[in-house]
């Protein structure tokens, strides 16, 4: 088993350490003995030190984890999990004046949830629909960073793969796609984003506004219920179209929404271009704690 490999079951065995300090550790083991232990030597030494018990050789070691077993600092992490949320495709200036893609997905085990992020030439398996919401995917060869939230994200370079829908897997291992939606009677002004499922009970007529610019925006305002309680939807622009004809009694379902707060101290679900949302006809809502 090489360096990495040892470090890698550290961090996950041992959260209250960062991969920086690992490394020290093991630096200062080697600087102890006059360089007479090998890097992986010393490694083990640490592991010990700190209470892990490391596997005796690669075999009986399994790269694939859990989400909640993920911590900043991980490279080389593959696992299986489903995709409860696909976001819209970005795409940014690099350093050679080329254009960059970047796909951002929510993923989701039994032990959590967590961004996958997918850099340029994988970013295509997002934006061609070849990985859809409901998926179950196994991520290969990821690296684990803090995200500009705090949260954790797992990343896929040039050297990642996915594999979508592995023979290997058991549907029932891995949560339905709606298992993680929130209720609406639990939102708070707290929360920042929310992806919501409820019942269209008011439908609001479209409006027309002015922009700065002499431009033309459009917003429609739409009344949702589920078991817990009722909020108001509104959406803006390019979404009003995209949402076409909806009726008292549709079901919608909307990902990814920005939550704010009115003058009046209430919230609303606002959806843009960053949102995702599809209408259900006909479908039940699941019951709250289901």
């Amino acid at each position: 088993m090489n360096l990495e490999q040892i470090v890698q079951q550290i961090l996950i065995k041992r959260h209250d350490v960062t991969r920086e300090e690992v490394l020290k550790l093991i630096y200062e083991k080697k600087r102890s003995a006059e360089g007479y232990f090998l890097d992986e030597v010393a490694a083990r030494i640490v592991a010990s030190e700190l209470g892990v018990e490391i596997s005796g050789d690669e075999e009986s070691f399994k790269p694939e984890i859990s989400i909640v077993d993920l911590v900043s600092g991980l490279n080389d992490v593959s696992l299986t999990a489903r995709v409860i949320e696909v976001y819209p495709i970005q795409t940014f200036l690099k350093s050679d004046l080329t254009e960059g893609k970047l796909a951002r997905l929510m993923l989701a085990d039994k032990s959590g949830k967590l961004r996958l992020v997918l850099w340029n030439d994988k970013a295509s398996l997002s934006e061609n629909g070849e990985i859809k919401r409901g998926n179950i995917v196994r991520v290969l060869h990821g690296y684990v960073r803090e995200g500009f939230d705090g949260k954790l994200e797992l990343h896929l370079g040039q050297r990642g793969d996915v594999e979508v829908s592995p023979a290997d897997v058991v549907e029932s291992d891995y949560p339905p796609e709606d298992s993680f939606i929130d209720k609406l009677g639990d939102l708070t002004q707290k929360d920042k984003r929310a992806s919501v499922l409820g019942v269209v009970h008011d439908v609001y007529s479209v409006s027309e506004f002015n922009r700065k610019d002499g431009s033309t925006g459009k917003v429609r305002r739409i009344k949702l219920r589920d078991d817990t309680g009722e909020i108001f939807s509104v959406f803006w622009n390019e979404t009003v179209d995209e949402l076409g004809e909806i009726k008292a009694g549709d079901q919608l379902l909307i990902m990814n929404s920005k939550i704010k707060t009115e003058r009046n101290g209430k919230i609303e679900l606002h959806v843009n271009k960053t949102t995702q949302f599809e209408k259900r006809v006909g479908k039940l809502l699941p019951k709250s704690g289901a």
